[in-house]
């Protein structure tokens, strides 16, 4: 009979926000986690701690001071930030309020044992002493703050984030893990928003809401990262293969240096280097025109599509599609085009407002999202753009909110005139 051979397990540590990250390649986290490989932080990781430490700093100040700004404190606290972080600081210092009446606290390091139940309270919230288990935690997470509303039985988690792309958490593990810390050690709460502040851009956030229906949700997607967390431990423990996996991440991983990926001829990562990526994007850019402008004026003079079949019989195909989409009118027109459409009180009708207004008196406490609907600009600046319009043009423009968005592009070289720029730079949404 063979020897039972005795593994030694690695300790799993608890699953935090940026575990999610990190376990999008197995590799990584081993590296990472398990051997303690981490890749120095560099400037982007201080400029996140110094904006976040000047945020957190600034709250409790003003809630101690029970003012909602105080430009001297943030000045003061501001003080010894790296370049980049000062800039973005110095672009929210004027706007920023800090809501001090309903802040419960900054920075408040949150744990739930491995039932989902608090552990190891912060003596800031309310009822720390009641809802402890003492056990170990499994599950922790440090909310920048915290805003209750218990008018509203709802609590707000803002999070300021340095990063230059914006993006939505509905579905980050950050999002989902914050709000069950929330829910469960808040009992009376009903309704969580995390709302992501994109502090380098003006009035730029993302939020999703959460409700306390959704903690059962909530409570999946946690253990579900937990038990793959232990699934890469117990392969490790194992010596069983451990895959590499790439991505976004790899800008992360230890393994990108030295280029010693186990994938690195295939990695996307490691191929090539970003200045010749961009190289090949100001390539691909001007040769992509010429072949679609070239394509098109094909089809438009045979009338026939462009076909290609693989060896598989697959067929790709270049020419027209029809589609259809559907267009929600603010106002009815008359038959004549010219007047509008009125109801037999000399109303005017607004087919899709007037059902809206229907469902408000219907359903008077589902009317939340209707703060998200709104009209898009470019069809009505277009109208607006003449002589006769200018004031009503005005008054829309003192009307709208203003919405920052970020496009990412290459920008033109500086020595270009402007006579030579044809044609707008290759951009998409960032």
């Amino acid at each position: 009979m063979g020897k039972l051979v005795k593994i030694k397990a690695s300790p799993v540590p608890p699953t935090h926000q940026s575990t999610e990250l990190i376990m999008a390649c197995p590799r990584f986290y081993v590296e990472a986690v398990i051997k303690g490989r981490k890749k120095p932080g560099g400037v982007e990781s201080a400029r996140g701690l110094q904006i976040h430490r000047v945020h957190g700093a600034y709250q409790s100040v003003c809630k101690q001071r029970k003012v909602r700004v105080d430009y001297a404190a943030f000045d003061e606290l501001a003080k010894g930030a790296g370049a980049e972080a000062a800039r973005i600081l110095s672009g929210v210092r004027d706007s920023y309020e800090v809501d001090y009446p309903h802040l419960v606290d900054t920075e408040t390091v949150m744990s739930l044992d491995k039932n989902f139940r608090p552990t190891c309270v912060a003596k800031t919230i309310p009822g720390h002493e009641l809802c402890d288990t003492g056990d170990l935690p499994e599950f922790v997470g440090i909310p920048d703050s915290i805003y209750a509303y218990p008018e509203d039985s709802s609590i707000l988690i803002p999070d300021w984030k340095s990063h230059p792309r914006p993006f939505d958490p509905d579905e980050t593990l950050q999002a989902k893990m914050y709000s069950l810390f929330i829910f469960q050690h808040f009992p009376w709460c009903q309704k969580v928003t995390f709302r992501l502040y994109f502090v380098r851009y003006k009035k730029l956030t993302r939020e999703v809401i959460f409700e306390r229906k959704d903690v059962p949700a909530l409570i999946e997607a946690a253990r579900a990262a937990r038990e793959r967390q232990k699934m890469i431990h117990f392969d490790y423990d194992r010596s069983n293969p451990i895959e590499a996996i790439p991505g976004a991440h790899c800008q992360y991983c230890p393994l990108l240096s030295d280029r010693s990926c186990p994938i690195a001829e295939y990695n996307p990562a490691l191929q090539l280097t970003y200045e010749e990526r961009l190289k090949f994007m100001l390539w691909y850019s001007a040769f992509s025109k010429i072949n679609t402008a070239t394509m098109k004026e094909h089809v438009d003079a045979t009338g026939r599509p462009i076909v290609l079949r693989d060896y598989n019989g697959k067929a790709y195909v270049y020419g027209p599609v029809s589609g259809e989409r559907f267009i929600l009118p603010l106002f009815l027109m008359n038959v004549d085009g010219k007047t509008l459409a009125t109801d037999d009180q000399g109303i005017i009708k607004m087919p899709i407002a007037d059902k809206l207004i229907d469902w408000q008196s219907a359903y008077p406490d589902d009317v939340w999202w209707f703060g998200d609907l709104e009209i898009k600009g470019s069809a009505l600046k277009t109208k607006l753009k003449t002589n006769k319009r200018a004031i009503l043009d005005q008054a829309v423009k003192d009307a709208a909110i203003p919405e920052t968005t970020v496009k990412i592009k290459v920008s033109k070289p500086l020595d270009v005139l402007e006579e030579d720029t044809e044609g707008e730079e290759e951009e998409e949404d960032f």
